[in-house]
């Protein structure tokens, strides 16, 4: 009996192909056309085994899945393993690479020199266990072109990736904050930076430290945070985020936007994640979409913004809501039986 095959693991496969060409240096545009396909297959809503099964040519309407991609998995569906021409394409890569590409920061042919100049195991987890323990034993900044910087963002993106990256107590994540905000401040001493996400719910621990600036200064700001002192690696930066790398492995993002879109964005960058999804469920009951940019009336389509958070929350017809409190518990509900005895009374 044929293994069944979900969109998922034939999205993999697909971008397994994709990385396996990058490092063949294949032809970009036969890279890109395995990425768009997996991207599409991710989230394609049927079955593709169960649309193959009852017409194989059925595969071809699917956007972005050409002749040859179709090839591939007509033949994966029919004989249960790979097409030659996939085996020869996989030949020489180490089974590692493909784990190793799923972790943020590491591409194909970062993935594929670990494993040239350093012994991993065929088993995806004990392969990432191995990556860490080299990460932590000095071994990768060793290799030509890697360095210590990308030896600390290997391994903290890593644990992220396996869920296990240290979280702080929040007087440790107040006391980074406050420094990193204070050395903000020296340069611009009239700018607003507000801590999101757990810090600002005040919970007990906390994973990476986020920060919001409120500005039209976006380039200036940026580029101040991104030469923090304690930095050790800038991660990224854009138009309106940056993200860096500071000791102990702790990773700082800092957004900027301006006032008019503010309460928006630290709104939706405090959650909770539960939270956030009940306030949106209540918003859709008042025909309103809810997101980080502001609210959008799905009847008019026009955008509302919103320069602190207690207009947001009353424009939704509820009582403001302190940051601490939005747990996803019945905080909504409370804070709509408030508005409501304010506005009766």
């Amino acid at each position: 009996m044929n293994k069944i095959y979900s969109n998922a693991e034939i999205a993999e496969f697909l971008q397994n192909i994709a990385t396996a060409y990058e490092i063949k240096k294949k032809n970009i545009f036969r890279i890109l056309s395995y990425q768009n396909a997996a991207e599409t297959v991710i989230s394609y809503p049927k079955s593709l085994q169960e649309i193959w099964k009852k017409d194989p040519c059925e595969l071809d309407n699917i956007p972005n899945i050409g002749p040859n991609i179709m090839e591939k998995i007509n033949y994966l569906f029919k004989y249960n393993k790979y097409h030659p021409h996939i085996i020869k394409a996989f030949k020489n890569i180490h089974p590692a690479v493909f784990t190793f590409t799923k972790i943020n920061g590491i591409g194909a042919k970062i993935a594929h020199k670990l494993t040239k100049k350093l012994k991993f195991s065929n088993d995806p987890e004990k392969a990432l266990s191995e990556l860490i323990e080299y990460a932590k034993n000095g071994k990768i900044k060793n290799i030509p072109r890697f360095g210590q910087k990308s030896e600390q963002l290997i391994l903290t993106n890593t644990l992220n990736f396996l869920g296990l990256q240290r979280r702080m107590s929040l007087k440790e994540a107040q006391n980074i904050s406050n420094k990193i905000i204070d050395y903000l401040h020296l340069k611009f001493p009239k700018t607003e930076f507000i801590p999101l996400g757990s810090l600002r719910r005040l919970s007990d621990t906390v994973g990476d430290i986020d920060l919001a600036a409120k500005s039209t200064n976006n380039e200036e700001i940026l580029n101040h945070f991104i030469n923090y002192p304690e930095k050790i690696q800038i991660i990224n930066k854009g138009t309106q985020k940056a993200s860096i790398l500071i000791v102990n492995n702790i990773r700082v993002d800092l957004m900027v936007q301006p006032a008019k879109n503010f309460a928006s964005l630290i709104q939706h960058s405090t959650g909770s994640k539960n939270h956030n999804i009940n306030l949106r469920k209540h918003a859709l009951n008042l025909n309103y979409s809810v997101s980080e940019h502001g609210i959008k009336d799905l009847k008019t389509g026009k955008i509302h913004t919103f320069e602190d958070e207690e207009k947001l929350y009353n424009f939704l017809k509820l009582c403001y809501i302190e940051p601490q409190k939005r747990v996803g518990e019945d905080e909504i509900e409370i804070a709509q039986k408030c508005y409501n005895k304010t506005i009766k009374s």
